[in-house]
């Protein structure tokens, strides 16, 4: 363990000034050694000493040793690891007196220890120090991001993870500048990747449904924040391009405010007297789909011996996506009626909090949007909250970002000047647990208009079968299978 010095700053510097000054010196003694011979040769030559005196070789030899050692300073500069040059600016930065001392340490204690790994794209410092408090260790975001200059400028602080012991605090740095201009760009219906289990947000950048522990949904931004279009582009529409599965898997959409979601086929919205039992309705079958899927699931296990998910049995996801959840809230009565004892808010709050806790292993999703992240806390159940392991602010502030995260993972996030579709996310799946920054997809094409034929696509065999059982009871006047089983 080294003691911290406020004087000797030569410590704290690279390698390469260190060599360097070697070689100067090394050179420096060249120069004197020459300097000597000279005045040597000029003294014998006065005094008519006959006897002369030779430096020449140690002159040639210190010359020749100055410039291959700052031919090694170069060489070190130029061939020094991304690991090491992040390791000595941050460590320099923490030490060195010039840099401002940020953990107040004093005379003799001991000095930080700075550990880098690289993993993929992303570097992680480990910072640890006994003599320093545990505070001021966790609180180096601002320092390390300004540490990193020159070749790593773009870099700076995009997670922090605390040792549970308080031994150390892992910094997680990458290259903020081309991350923040990465964007997907999608022509076409076709370019979207489709995969039952990953959702992309951008082609780099997923969240892994077959990880995420809480896998419920909230997607908060003001209007105009380009909220609407990255559910359609990041949840529905690769989900619909899938088609449905041989367990009833359902892709139900609800706009409350009856605004251009209402006009794509299938989208449930308040009737014209502002009713929403029908869309109460649809919720309690999603649910009901959930604890057949769930059945199905379990059934499996008991036959086979070993656990199985959703997606090993080849479900597709299902989805209830409810667009501005405040606004429906109000739609509903507060208290059920005589009439109708199932037609309250207690009852869709109640469904809701089931799909939301227990959906996950059924592969029944529910995405919620709020146009604010402030009101969310007001309408939305806690279990609810709870369960939403995937968030999404669009054009983020820290001050509404207060709402869904907690403020130790919003300390590495900095607020920038933000356009639609640009949002901070994070998801319970082990991979983008920080917040961190993203540009949602792109579109080249009209997402409504996608979303419209996608659903009819989606829904077409069974509105042939509804067609055709109508038809049949209209010409042939035979009962349904449907008629029969209510007789």
């Amino acid at each position: 363990m080294s003691m911290w010095s406020s004087t000797n700053r030569l410590k704290y510097m690279t390698p390469t000034p260190k060599i360097a000054l070697f070689g100067v010196l090394l050179l420096l003694l060249a120069g004197i050694a020459k300097t000597i011979e000279i005045v040597l040769f000029v003294v014998n030559q006065r005094f008519h000493i006959l006897q002369m005196i030779d430096l020449s070789f140690v002159v040639r030899i210190l010359f020749i040793g100055s410039v291959l050692v700052l031919l090694v300073a170069v060489l070190e500069c130029r061939c020094r690891s991304d690991v090491r040059n992040i390791k000595h600016s941050v460590r320099q930065s923490l030490c060195d007196p010039a840099f401002g001392n940020p953990l107040h340490l004093r005379e003799g204690e001991i000095e930080p220890s700075v550990l880098v790994m690289k993993n993929g794209q992303e570097y992680t410092v480990r910072i640890e120090c006994m003599s320093a408090d545990f505070e001021a260790v966790s609180d180096l975001e601002t320092v390390i991001s300004g540490s990193l200059k020159n070749k790593y400028s773009a870099y700076a602080v995009v997670a922090k993870e605390e040792d549970i012991a308080g031994c150390y605090v892992d910094y997680t740095i990458k290259d903020v500048v081309s991350e923040y201009g990465k964007q997907s760009l999608y022509h076409t219906i076709n370019d979207i990747p489709c995969d039952a289990t990953k959702v992309y947000v951008r082609d780099d950048v997923y969240i892994d449904y077959s990880r995420v522990l809480n896998s419920s949904a909230i997607v908060s931004g003001r209007s105009r924040s380009g909220k609407t279009t990255a559910i359609i582009s990041t949840f529905l529409l690769p989900f619909l391009k899938m088609g449905r599965d041989g367990f009833g898997s359902e892709m139900i959409i609800i706009d409350p405010k009856s605004a251009e979601l209402s006009l794509c086929p299938h989208v449930l919205s308040p009737d014209e007297n502002g009713n929403v039992e029908h869309i109460l309705d649809a919720i309690r079958r999603f649910n009901q789909l959930r604890i057949m899927r769930q059945r199905t699931i379990n059934s499996a296990c008991k036959e086979s011996g070993v656990p199985h998910k959703w997606f090993e049995l080849g479900m597709h996801p299902s989805i209830l996506f409810i667009d501005e959840f405040v606004s429906i809230q109000d739609l509903f009565p507060k208290k059920a009626s005589k009439e109708k004892p199932d037609y309250s808010l207690s009852a869709f709050q109640g469904l809701l909090r089931q799909i939301a806790t227990q959906g996950a292993s059924a592969g029944c999703f529910l995405i919620l949007s709020t146009a604010e992240a402030s009101v969310g806390t007001g309408g939305l159940e806690s279990a609810v909250n709870n369960a939403c392991g995937i968030r999404v602010l669009m054009k983020p502030s820290k001050e509404e970002a207060r709402y869904l995260w907690s403020a130790e993972k919003l300390e590495v996030v900095r607020e920038r000047r933000y356009s639609a579709g640009d949002a901070w996310f994070s998801a319970d799946d082990g991979i983008n647990n920080s917040v961190r920054f993203v540009k949602f997809p792109k579109l080249e094409f009209g997402e409504y208009e996608a979303l419209s034929k996608l659903l009819t696509a989606y829904y077409a065999d069974e509105d042939d079968a509804h067609n055709a059982r109508s038809a049949a009871n209209e010409h042939c006047a035979v009962p349904s299978p449907d008629d029969e089983e209510n007789a």
